[in-house]
């Protein structure tokens, strides 16, 4: 029998904090962000994030704010890995994305220490 996959499921953002480079620690989407990030049964992985349409800036400015990329992923351990098909971050084009990740019942903690860190709860299994 497989292991359980522990990231099954819908999980919408509660916050993203990012470090700048002399480690002050900001919340670039706002408070509170918008955003999912889906992993499903198939092994791929669909994930968007942006300012919420709450904030005062222009429709403009939440468009840029939005990072979305999709891809099949794989988890080993606390590592998850998304190989990116497409994504709106050039950067991200045919690069494996890899974040450390740590679960608490339906809370979900993943990023890349020193860079960032989102924290998502669980909308669906």
């Amino acid at each position: 029998m497989a292991p359980q996959n522990p990231l099954l499921g819908t999980w919408r953002v509660e916050s993203f904090e990012r470090w700048t480079a002399d480690g002050t620690l900001t919340q670039p989407l706002g408070m509170p962000p918008a955003g999912y990030a889906v992993f499903d049964d198939t092994g791929h992985a669909f994930v968007q994030l942006g300012r919420a349409t709450t904030t005062d800036l222009s429709p403009k400015d939440i468009a840029q704010s939005l990072m979305a990329y999709f891809g099949p992923y794989a988890i080993d351990g606390d590592e998850l890995t998304v190989t990116v098909e497409a994504s709106n971050m050039a950067a991200y084009i045919g690069s494996h994305q890899v974040r450390r990740f740590a679960r608490d019942g339906d809370a979900l903690t993943l990023g890349v220490e020193g860079q960032y860190r989102a924290k998502l709860r669980r909308v669906t299994a």
